[in-house]
């Protein structure tokens, strides 16, 4: 699969700089479905007239961000992940207020996948993952691409790292107490 009239490859962390991303903080290891921005780099995202610039890593960490959080709160419901293209945070509150029988909003629904994914990272920081564990193979970080679309491109992954970091307050990858409390997990 490629971008649309662009040829970059699908996944090519060198050509999808917020999967690239997306992959490097993974907290289960380079997984796409953790913080899926693919379908916001390809254009398939529903009500996305314009794709994102897939060879832009600027603006790609508050993004993964916000895509990781929303598919934690979904995961916590068990839901398909291809229910993200049809739905967002504001029909995963409205399913969750029926089930539960109370209110909750789509800013609960945030709130709630960034304390999910806070306390999954807090977990690998006790484990040992500490700065410098969220990374890509050199390949994709020092080796130019050679495909059509993203050819010459690598992953800015420091830059997009300290963007990333700053969006959710961690310190070189790792979730200081601080964090934690205001979050509520300590």
């Amino acid at each position: 699969m490629t971008v649309k009239g662009q040829g970059v490859p699908a996944y090519d962390p060198r050509g999808l700089k917020g999967m690239g991303l997306g992959y490097a903080t993974s907290n289960r290891g380079a997984c796409h479905l953790r913080g899926y921005v693919a379908a916001a780099e390809l254009g398939v995202a529903p009500g996305e007239a314009d794709p994102l610039d897939p060879l832009e890593w600027r603006g790609k960490g508050g993004l993964v961000k916000v895509f990781q959080d929303l598919h934690a709160f979904s995961d916590s419901l068990d839901l398909c992940k291809f229910s993200a293209f049809a739905e967002g945070a504001e029909h995963y509150a409205d399913q969750y207020a029926v089930a539960m029988g109370i209110a909750f909003t789509s800013d609960d629904v945030m709130a709630a996948g960034e304390r999910i994914y806070n306390l999954e990272r807090h977990y690998n920081n006790l484990a040992g993952f500490r700065e410098g564990s969220d990374t890509l193979p050199a390949r994709f970080t020092e080796e130019a691409s050679t495909e059509a679309g993203s050819k010459g491109h690598v992953s800015e992954l420091p830059q997009m790292l300290a963007e990333y970091y700053a969006a959710r307050g961690w310190e070189g990858g790792v979730v200081p107490e601080a964090k934690l409390r205001a979050l509520g997990i300590v």
